[in-house]
């Protein structure tokens, strides 16, 4: 069951992808009475969109859109599990599955997923797409205890989604690690670009609401000038 903060965070959020708010958001007052909640739902829905970056606080002021530094070409916010596109907003992207199958772990990816080297994972090759251009190649690693059933329709959409959905798991944090990397021959085969073409490498560990991850993954971008974006919240300082 999904949590009201939860809810209300989501559909401020697809309002503010739909350009129904573009500058500052209504009161605390007015949006207890708009979703017939309590203060404190209303401000853990602000919290969470503040920790994602779609909005700021400015003190004796209220809540504002947060409006990206660059708007144009490919945006990535990697504050929350969103994906490409500005901030509040998606985009639409397409995916073509090379690979999909059942395997071992191994010993590197069972480490990352905290599992035995035996354990079966779904491992997914794809190639994404925005407007047929090329935006990603991703090797991801699905732990298949957690993660039961994927197929190609599935993983040609958003796996994350369909896992959401389907199987009950809330991901509430991960570890992303961003570098400039290389193509290896495998990556350039899939590709059909040269070997050693520079790419921005994504690589995460996404985790369950009790810290256990049921996905690791690596993903190369090609878009030249993506921005990457995230929010800080310096809260030790």
């Amino acid at each position: 069951m999904v949590l009201k903060y939860k809810k209300v965070a989501f559909e401020i959020s697809k309002q503010i992808a739909d350009g129904k708010y573009t500058d500052k958001l209504p009161s605390e007052a007015e949006l207890v009475e708009k979703y017939n909640t309590s203060r404190n739902t209303i401000r853990n829905a602000m919290d969470a969109l503040f920790e994602q970056g779609l909005i700021k606080r400015v003190q004796g002021s209220g809540y504002f859109v947060n409006v990206p530094l660059h708007s144009d070409g490919y945006f990535m916010n990697i504050a929350g599990k969103n994906g490409l596109g500005s901030l509040g907003k998606r985009t639409i992207i397409k995916s073509k599955v090379i690979a999909l199958k059942v395997i071992p772990a191994g010993k590197e990816v069972a480490a990352h997923l905290d599992c035995d080297p035996d354990d079966q994972v779904y491992y997914v090759s794809r190639l994404r797409f925005s407007n047929k251009d090329l935006v990603s190649l991703e090797h991801a690693y699905y732990l298949k205890q957690q993660v039961p059933y994927l197929n190609e329709e599935i993983c040609e959409d958003s796996i994350f989604s369909f896992i959401v959905e389907n199987y009950d798991i809330e991901i509430t944090n991960a570890d992303e690690y961003v570098s400039v990397y290389s193509l290896g021959e495998e990556e350039a085969q899939e590709t059909g670009q040269p070997v050693g073409t520079p790419t921005l490498r994504i690589e995460e560990i996404n985790c369950t609401k009790n810290e256990h991850p049921f996905n690791y993954s690596n993903s190369f971008y090609f878009q030249k000038g993506m921005t990457v974006y995230m929010h800080i919240n310096n809260s030790l300082s």
